[in-house]
């Protein structure tokens, strides 16, 4: 499907009114956090008049996404809701290529930031159920090398390793003024050697990309393949996620893609908006086990009805991922590779360029999947997880 009729307009005229600039280093640090402040950050959906029986997804749904694209000053994005009772609606309004004019398509391919990590997490749970590691063997047996923080494999997955994070603000600042540069795993592990543990692991809980970075590694050497073989292999492939990869070092997208921008270029603020950035082939490779995976929209709407159901996991095992841990965030808890995202089960993600979040609402079982080519607003707020918690408040139980 492609853009809503005038969108492309409407972009064109909002490019210009930037209320507040943000350098790229600046918005691709804000992207630090990734879930946690992407979850806590997200504001209510504006009042919208109440639904009426037999109202339609896409007459509530709609409104919310042209409201908040303007407001968020979002190219483009790819939206999909579908009701436990198999109504479904999908839609892509915008533009993939602020260049070009081309309309974005509901079969784009996104980054998918952190969204990863539920997948990551999803193998090391396999290679846990066959016997080839244990949720609570030390995190020392694997890297010895490495101050681990007497942590294991279950607190690295649910964040409370206490284990510090390498994409700290230097990092990214660094990031920022060398895009291409291609990281090896060990090499963003390296950087976090002699820093000392945030808390004692149990302890507290703190949003560590370095945690995923060594699952991602765990589950190369449990499983004995690259990654992304693991994760095509078991999760793409038996789920018929076509549309999906994780490319490790490759910043190649599959055909069809949408671009990914950042708003402004150093701007102080002053005189004329910068023009809008794009982010595209910026190397994500640092991303690795936490966020270097590629999706389509339809393919994230069967990976959240699989994540939340447990379709690849064993009951217990599934049941042992949904043990959550207070993050000290009123709307985010986490789990296993799994957050609650005020009611939402899923997982957010943000990477330069693009920011996303797939997920079910725990109440009745509608899916919400929202994918942005935009990282974050002028006002430095994450698109896709405002715009989907704005659906799931303005959206009424089905």
């Amino acid at each position: 499907m492609g853009a809503a009729p005038g969108t492309r307009d409407r972009r064109a005229r909002t490019r210009t009114r930037i209320g507040a600039g943000a350098s790229v280093v600046a918005v691709v640090v804000a992207l630090v956090a990734g879930c946690a402040d992407t979850a806590t950050d997200a504001p209510t959906a504006a009042p919208i008049a109440a639904p009426t029986a037999g109202t339609s997804l896409e007459s509530i749904v709609l409104p919310v996404l042209t409201e908040q694209m303007e407001e968020l000053q979002v190219p483009g994005l790819v939206a999909i809701v579908e009701a436990p009772g198999g109504e479904r609606y999908e839609v892509a309004l915008g533009v993939a290529d602020v260049e070009t004019g081309e309309p974005m398509e509901v079969t784009d391919h996104l980054r998918v930031g952190s969204i990863m990590k539920t997948m990551t997490a999803t193998v090391i749970l396999q290679l846990a159920e066959e016997g080839k590691l244990g949720l609570d063997d030390q995190l020392s047996l694997h890297f010895p090398d490495l101050d681990t923080n007497g942590a294991t494999i279950r607190q690295a997955l649910n964040m409370t390793s206490g284990i510090p994070t390498y994409t700290d603000d230097v990092f990214m600042e660094g990031q920022a003024a060398d895009p291409h540069r291609v990281w090896t795993p060990e090499e963003v592990l390296a950087i976090v050697a002699g820093r000392p543990a945030t808390f004692a692991p149990g302890e507290g809980w703190e949003y560590s990309n370095t945690n995923y970075t060594m699952l991602g590694l765990i589950a190369e050497r449990a499983g004995g393949a690259p990654l992304g073989e693991l994760i095509d292999e078991r999760i793409f492939t038996p789920l018929g996620m076509s549309g999906c990869s994780a490319p490790a070092q490759d910043t190649t997208m599959p055909d069809p893609r949408s671009h990914g921008y950042q708003w402004g270029a150093f701007w102080n603020g002053e005189g004329a908006a910068p023009p809008i950035v794009d982010v595209t082939d910026w190397n994500v490779s640092w991303g690795f086990g936490a966020g270097e995976a590629i999706c389509t929209a339809p393919d994230m709407l069967i990976w959240a009805h699989a994540l939340f159901s447990g379709e690849l996991l064993e009951a217990a095992m599934q049941a042992d991922r949904l043990e959550w841990v207070s993050t000290g965030h009123p709307s985010l808890e986490y789990g296993l590779g799994i957050a609650d995202l005020s009611g939402v089960i899923g997982h957010n993600g943000a990477t330069p360029g693009f920011q996303s979040q797939a997920g079910v609402r725990q109440s009745d079982g509608t899916a919400i999947i929202v994918l942005t080519n935009l990282a974050l607003s002028p006002e430095v707020r994450p698109p896709a997880s405002t715009i989907s918690n704005a659906i799931s408040e303005a959206l009424p139980p089905q």
